[in-house]
């Protein structure tokens, strides 16, 4: 076959040959021209060689480019983690040993608390939590009560000498109440004992809730010292009565103490509750043959109102007498104030609550 192209023209074409633009006729004639030409051939070979040695450098330099972008996204990444996490560490060591949260009042521990001869109150404040400590300790009044605030933070595992306890002497002159993070210390005149706060919590509005009475003896913790007891209510018609039957046998002088300690208070701490029956047998060298008694919201009005002018006469104090019972379970300062009067009269013995000789009838 006759070979028409001349070097010349090859040469021409050679551009477009090797990036493969020729058309196919065209394309023909060069190869033919190329596998009788040696010279045409080597130039066609330079051409192309150069190309494809750019083409390795280039694709090597993007593989490198790539590597670099790769290994740098990496670090990248590794450095936000780790940034990431030493925020998050100092923002809780940061909230947890310096900024602190506010106390709950269930959890502030008041101890030592007394008054002294200059009517000063004095206590030791601190949470009940042996990690966290109170900081920042600020005071403010208004209106006559005063009223404490603080910081509970976390204690520094570091810290040499420091003392957990806070000491406080706060001059009662003016006040009419003492607030403590949350928590009532002291009202006219009386320490708030956490007992009466602890108490208050288990009231309840009905008599027929087992396991609302089953918190209130819990809390006064009444099996310890009966050794054993059974409930049962009378909630058909009023008045409502919750009778106490104990397993063992007990001495009537204690059961009476108990009268006043722990009956008054199921009385007082169940709104609706009318009356406590108590049913017992003596122990047999007590000499006594009475099996049970009763507290009523009546009697304990009255024996309530007696030890309170008894009270104000002794004290030169202006306690209210209350016209019902009840209004002793309405605030912690009227609460404090029964146990305060119970406690007085340990020795008061006149009036004894209705006792039978026994469990059906009355004397």
């Amino acid at each position: 076959m006759k070979n028409d192209l001349t070097c010349g023209v090859v040469r021409d074409l050679l551009p477009s040959y090797v990036e493969n633009l020729l058309g196919e006729e065209s394309k023909e004639a060069v190869d033919r021209h190329l596998e009788t030409c040696p010279e045409c051939r080597e130039r066609k070979e330079d051409m192309a060689a150069p190309t494809g040695a750019e083409e390795t450098a280039e694709a090597a330099k993007e593989v490198d480019f790539l590597r670099r972008v790769k290994k740098g996204t990496v670090k990248k990444i590794a450095l936000a983690v780790v940034c990431t996490v030493l925020l998050v560490m100092g923002g809780y060591l940061l909230k947890e040993f310096v900024i602190g949260r506010t106390p709950e009042a269930e959890y502030i521990s008041i101890e030592n608390l007394q008054v002294d001869a200059e009517n000063n109150l004095n206590l030791l404040a601190d949470t009940y939590w042996g990690a966290y400590e109170l900081r920042g300790l600020k005071s403010t009044e208004e209106n006559g009560i005063l009223t404490y605030t603080a910081r509970e933070v976390r204690v520094n595992p570091f810290q040499t000498a420091y003392r957990k306890q806070i000491p406080l002497s706060i001059p009662l002159k003016g006040l009419d109440e003492v607030w403590i993070c949350g928590r009532l210390v002291w009202q006219e005149g009386l320490i708030i004992h956490p007992d009466t706060l602890r108490m208050l919590e288990t009231k309840t509005p009905y008599c027929g809730d087992p396991a609302a009475l089953g918190r209130i003896m819990d809390a006064l913790q009444l099996q310890e010292f009966t050794g054993g007891h059974t409930v049962s209510l009378q909630t058909r018609e009023r008045p409502y009565v919750l009778t106490l039957k104990f397993e063992k046998r007990i001495n009537p002088f204690i059961i009476w103490d108990w009268t006043e300690c722990y009956f008054f208070q199921i009385l007082a701490l169940v709104d609706n509750l009318d009356e406590v029956v108590y049913a017992f047998d003596p122990e047999r060298d007590s000499g006594k043959t009475v099996t049970g008694g009763r507290v009523t919201v009546e009697y304990a009005t009255e024996v309530m109102a007696k030890l309170t002018e008894s009270h104000n006469l002794r004290y030169g104090t202006d306690w209210p007498i209350h016209e019902n019972f009840k209004e002793y379970a309405e605030s912690p300062l009227e609460y404090q104030r029964m146990i305060t009067l119970l406690e007085e009269s340990c020795s008061y013995k006149q009036g004894y609550p209705l006792i039978w000789s026994d469990s059906s009838g009355r004397s």
